[in-house]
């Protein structure tokens, strides 16, 4: 299924990409030129690959999206280093996976080159790309959760958002006053059952969500029987790096023109192929038909036809593939599909909504629930073919709370911490007679929970604290639940970071020369803008990071503890002493006269019994001299371009082996002021 168009794609994204032409240099490698031939195909390869964008190509995070044909042409890419962004597929994932630089290093810039063949005539494209290092995430302690308030509700059909109070997901405050955080200003300007999924790489979010307006007449609105037969083939997409600032709105097609409607959609990074599964529900229609109020039209869509679930696949919510079927048992109907991964045997488990009531003819997948229900399958990949998904449980809430229908599923395994301990938690949109909140028609969010997720037990809990959303009254809808880091929670609940301390110090703060730092026993805790307070910081990106510390070097050693929300960094500190033994040398520094302009020279004695490397330093400059011999004086003379210059002090830092350990030893030395004028 396709609507004609291989990848497509939001042009209005830039990139840093550079087009060459014949005797042009690109961006660090030299001329790249078009290849001789029919000047007209040689024109089209040029012009297909001013179609190719690389979104974020200045801030990559992940992997990247690298056409192999582009309208009439062929496309092949160099990467100028394939051990950062790879040019050739591995298996059934494709070129242009993304190795980070490791944790602390500096960005690393890669050029991608795309060259277009059309016939026998190619042109070239060079893209410039930075990639960001890597990051080690600080464990999860804190929840985010994002909805739409109110159905039938143009205010409420946008995106509102929550914060966990602590780390409990059944207890919750709203983001913003309880106001519109996202709000939809494309297709259908409303939006609906938003999930939002995490980058492996830990630190970039997607939002997807239903384009959809229920009563939104003037956005298109003409009743349920369009909602599923001629409504959006959209979904709208927001990305993010905080929580706090969030992307243009992005209105992209995913669904084929055979499809009613595009409901639900979720994402999942599907490791076996690369790139994100993002998937939902359609009800699916013969070719040329079309939605009518006329049911004597031929074409029109009528009766309706039973969900199924379509699937897309992604590496950055731009370029999407076409269509294809992740779930279409014949006679049964899907709703709201979820899947997770199982941490604890890395199976994937979905749920799933019986759906009945849409389609003649269609029934039950599972006959025995009276009521359309929820129920689970579990399969060893993402994308297994439907006859490997073994069904694991079902009518889970009717069973546990005698629903009389339920919907929209979401699941979110337990924080490390989790007052519940280890486990998941599972939300369902559903209708009870014992509702707390609107009536008995009316469907809410109600919260369950199982400590095993392949064994379908799941036991109803209670909402601790529910969001106050304004226009929800109390009943929560459609959404996704999602874990956070301390500071992404305070970045997502608008606090700004006002202090950090070091409330207990380390355990130990005495070293050997060599050992590595322990930080047993710290305790750092951190205050914010709304007055509240992070007890315990935990250490990782999204957490506090130490620095300062330097096993090589003897002496006391200050550590610098800092912590950063959004772009505000706060520090702390404490000290540890490192004990051993010293590189022997003798500093001595004189400010001097010359042609009437003052010298600094600074002088140091190698006193030990082989040869060690100095750094002199001076507010004036730095030298390096490397293998100073015992006995020997390494001299460095640094010009001050003045007539006098004020006393100050000289640092060394000298290098070397002692009793076999690298040891670095940093000596200062006081010198004089100095006049040279007449």
């Amino acid at each position: 299924m396709t609507d004609g168009s291989r990848w497509r794609r939001n042009l209005a994204l830039s990139s840093t990409a550079t087009l060459v032409a014949v005797g042009l240099v690109s961006g660090g490698g030299g001329p790249v030129a078009a290849a001789p031939g029919d000047t007209a195909a040689t024109g089209l390869a040029a012009q297909a690959l001013d179609l190719i964008t690389i979104p974020n190509a200045d801030d990559v995070r992940g992997n990247v999206t690298l056409p192999t044909a582009v309208a009439d042409a062929v496309v092949e890419w160099t990467s100028s280093d394939p051990d950062v962004v790879s040019d050739e597929a591995n298996g059934a994932i494709a070129a242009g996976v993304v190795t980070r630089p490791p944790v602390g290093a500096e960005p690393a810039t890669v050029t991608l080159t795309a060259c277009a063949t059309v016939g026998d005539s190619e042109a070239c494209r060079a893209f410039a790309l930075t990639v960001r290092p890597a990051v080690e995430l600080a464990p999860f302690s804190r929840y985010g959760m994002a909805n739409f308030a109110r159905s039938n509700n143009h205010a409420g059909q946008q995106i509102y958002m929550a914060t966990s109070v602590g780390n409990d997901a059944t207890r919750w405050v709203a983001v913003n006053n309880g106001e519109i955080v996202l709000q939809s200003t494309k297709g259908m300007h409303a939006v609906r059952d938003p999930s939002i999924v995490r980058a492996p790489e830990g630190d970039k979010f997607y939002l997807v969500a239903t384009d959809l307006n229920v009563n939104g007449n003037a956005y298109g609105w003409r009743g349920w029987d369009w909602a599923q037969s001629g409504a959006s083939r959209y979904i709208e997409v927001w990305e993010s790096t905080d929580l706090r600032t969030w992307s243009e709105q992005r209105h992209v097609l995913v669904a084929p023109p055979e499809a009613g409607m595009t409901f639900a959609p979720e994402a999942i990074w599907d490791p076996s192929i690369g790139a994100y599964v993002v998937y939902w529900t359609s009800s699916m229609y013969p070719t040329g038909s079309y939605f009518t109020t006329d049911r004597n039209d031929p074409n029109g869509r009528y009766p309706l036809t039973r969900n199924q679930t379509l699937y897309t696949t992604t590496r950055d919510f731009v370029t999407f593939t076409p269509a294809r079927t992740m779930s279409n048992r014949p006679n049964h109907g899907t709703l709201d599909a979820v899947i997770v991964k199982d941490e604890a045997d890395g199976s994937y488990h979905r749920l799933v909504t019986d759906r009945t009531s849409t389609g003649p003819g269609t029934t039950k997948y599972v006959p025995s629930c009276p009521s359309e229900d929820i129920y689970q399958e579990r399969a060893t990949s993402i994308l297994a073919p439907e006859d490997d998904w073994e069904l694991v449980a079902s009518c889970i809430t009717h069973s546990t709370m005698n629903t009389r229908y339920a919907e929209a599923p979401l699941l979110v395994p337990a924080n490390p911490g989790d007052e519940r301990g280890s486990g998941y938690y599972m939300y369902v949109d559903q209708q009870w007679a014992g509702a707390p909140s609107g009536n008995y028609m009316e469907q809410q969010l109600h919260p369950y929970w199982t400590d095993d997720l392949s064994s379908g037990e799941w036991t109803p809990i209670d909402w601790g604290q529910k969001p106050n959303y304004n226009l929800a009254l109390g009943v929560i809808r459609h959404g996704s639940v999602f874990a956070l880091t301390q500071a992404e929670h305070a970045a997502l609940r608008g606090a700004d970071l006002s202090s950090v301390s070091v409330l207990t110090p380390p355990t130990r703060t005495t070293y050997s020369v060599g050992e590595a730092l322990d930080l047993t026993g710290l305790v750092v805790t951190a205050d914010y803008t709304d007055g509240v307070r992070d007890e315990e910081l935990l250490r990782g990106h999204g957490g506090y990071s130490v620095s300062g510390y330097d096993p090589t070097i003897p002496g006391e050693q200050t550590v610098t503890v800092s912590y950063t929300v959004v772009d505000v960094t706060k520090t702390a500190s404490f000290t540890v002493d490192v004990v051993g033994p010293q590189v022997p040398v003798t500093v001595t520094a004189q400010a001097r006269c010359v042609a009437g302009k003052a010298y600094l020279a600074v002088q140091v004695r190698n006193d030990h019994d082989a040869p060690v490397d100095v750094v002199l330093a001076t507010a004036y400059g730095e030298r390096s001299v490397v293998a100073v011999a015992p006995g020997a004086n390494a001299f460095q003379q640094f010009a001050t371009r003045a007539a006098s210059v004020p006393a100050g002090t000289a640092t060394v830092r000298a290098t070397g082996t002692v009793d076999g350990h690298d040891v670095t030893t940093i000596r200062t030395t006081d010198y004089l002021a100095a006049s040279c004028g007449g």
